[in-house]
């Protein structure tokens, strides 16, 4: 027997119209494409379980209720409706689903009217997800937004080198619109001298590798030379292949414009400091050498005139001499200050405390015997600091506190804690205090709040504590009131920088 004799005319086994029903029934239900049907006043009839699993419904909260339950815009499904009974098919039609959990799918329906003797049957209808295709479009939107805002220079071009986007930021940088660029080679931005780098870096981009932060020179259409940092990047294709390079431009011409200027800034600052060490050094020999001839010469003649000149000869002397001493202790003070200026940033040695306290109070001996001052400590820390310079820190404020004493028995307290990453120092006194308007001003070169003979001194003494306490990365400030003493605090980091 043929065995085509089974076959029906289509070429399909022949079956019983039951059979062909119950398959085609089983085809679209278990379709991936989500569909359903529904009568003529818009209440659902039929839904697949693709449908279903779209907007997480069963079978029983989807069918038998009005489509308009789950479209969120529903003047646009009175509107499909609306064509569907005039016999109008809807294609591509763009609508959006409220899905059992609240969240909205995006969907495209196609829909048209089944009927028998031109009677209004049901629908036929197809809904097709398109929210990944959404989101997909959104983030596309909002790159090309990025890139359209951006400062920077973007700009992609195949691996020959012809320029093929460029967005407003490379029209601010170089001048020329995409109309007047795109579609030409890359060569016609190159700088003189520059010319060379350009096929190198498109052969590094044909092997596949990244060039990042590379700094060159290119040229403006107004012929102006930017200085920009660029970052190229290969472009690949869905197969993995190179197909160009995208090229993201930071103009660092302003940047380097201040590089230099602070480049010329230090150098000038350098030769300051070493002007102001030369002045140091001449300060503390060939100034001193003749204000030392002054105050002995002066003490001489008070020596061999006393008493002989009248009385206001011998205040002459005596003025001779003062200045002369004050003039030198003066010299001594701008030593130190141009010293604590330019000390060098190499990591200072760890000492403690509380020895370089007891060398600094040893140095003040006369002055805390005649003052009658009883001084006392915490137990201080080691601290990395130049050990000169912290024992001038406790002799200037040690002293200021015995020089700017009260009528009442002198007391200072010396204390340290530790703060975070830093030793909080602490000098207090019972003196005669500051006025708060002058806290900052007691910190400034040759700054006095007092006259000479009401009590003298240089007016560096605090300036000094300050740039000594500056170099390590620390603070220096003073809590006072008029009459009721004085807390001088600065701080020390544990790691000197």
């Amino acid at each position: 027997m043929d065995s085509s004799s089974a076959n029906g005319p289509s070429g399909f086994p022949e079956r019983t119209l039951l059979s062909r029903e119950n398959e085609l029934w089983a085809f679209i239900e278990n379709a991936a494409v989500a569909l359903h049907w529904m009568g003529e006043d818009g209440t659902i009839v039929w839904a697949n379980k693709a449908e279903l699993k779209l907007l997480g419904y069963s079978r029983a909260e989807y069918v038998g209720h009005n489509i308009v339950e789950f479209h969120v815009d529903e003047p646009m499904i009175q509107d499909i409706l609306r064509r569907l009974k005039n016999k109008k098919r809807v294609s591509a039609w763009k609508a959006r689903l409220r899905s059992k959990d609240g969240s909205i799918r995006y969907v495209l329906i196609d829909s048209s009217v089944y009927r028998e003797n031109d009677r209004f049957i049901h629908t036929q209808c197809v809904t097709l997800d398109i929210g990944e295709q959404k989101k997909s479009v959104e983030v596309q939107q909002r790159l090309a937004a990025i890139v359209e805002s951006s400062d920077d220079a973007i700009i992609s071009k195949d691996l020959n080198g012809v320029i093929q986007s460029w967005n407003s930021g490379a029209e601010r940088i170089f001048g020329y619109t995409a109309e007047e660029i795109v579609g030409r080679h890359i060569m016609m931005l190159a700088a003189p001298g520059r010319a060379d780098e350009i096929p190198d870096i498109l052969g590094r981009l044909a092997r596949g590798e990244r060039v990042d932060h590379y700094e060159t020179q290119r040229q403006t259409k107004d012929g102006r030379i930017v200085t920009l940092s660029l970052t190229v990047s290969p472009i690949r294709d869905e197969t993995g292949a190179i197909i160009g390079a995208s090229k993201v431009a930071r103009d660092v011409t302003e940047r380097h414009h201040h590089e230099e200027a602070l480049r010329q800034v230090n150098t000038a600052l350098n030769r300051s400091n070493s002007d102001l060490q030369y002045f140091a050094h001449s300060a503390s020999h060939d100034l001193q050498e003749p204000l030392r001839m002054v105050a002995i010469y002066g003490e001489l003649l008070r020596q061999e005139f006393s008493g002989k000149l009248g009385p206001a000869g011998d205040e002459y002397i005596a003025c001779i001499i003062r200045g002369a001493l004050r003039m030198d202790q003066l010299l001594k003070d701008l030593r130190a200050y141009a010293i604590a200026s330019t000390s060098g940033n190499e990591p200072a040695e760890e000492f403690d405390a509380n020895a370089i306290l007891q060398k600094a109070l040893a140095n003040l001996k006369a002055a805390i015997k005649d003052s009658g001052a009883s001084i006392t400590s915490t137990p201080l820390p080691r601290i990395r600091i130049r050990d000169f310079q912290l024992e001038q820190l406790f002799q200037n404020l040690i002293g200021n506190a015995i020089r700017y004493r009260g009528s009442e028995p002198l007391e200072i307290r010396v204390a340290a804690v530790l703060e975070e990453n830093e030793w909080l120092f602490s000098i207090t006194d019972n003196g005669i205090g500051i006025d708060p308007q002058y806290k900052e001003q007691i910190f400034k070169l040759f700054a006095r709040l007092h006259s000479v003979s009401e009590h003298p001194g240089t007016g560096l003494g605090l300036a000094i504590c300050q740039r000594i306490i500056e170099r390590t990365g620390g603070r220096i400030w003073v809590e006072s009131e008029p009459g009721r003493g004085s807390t001088f605090f600065f701080t020390i980091p544990r790691e000197i920088k």
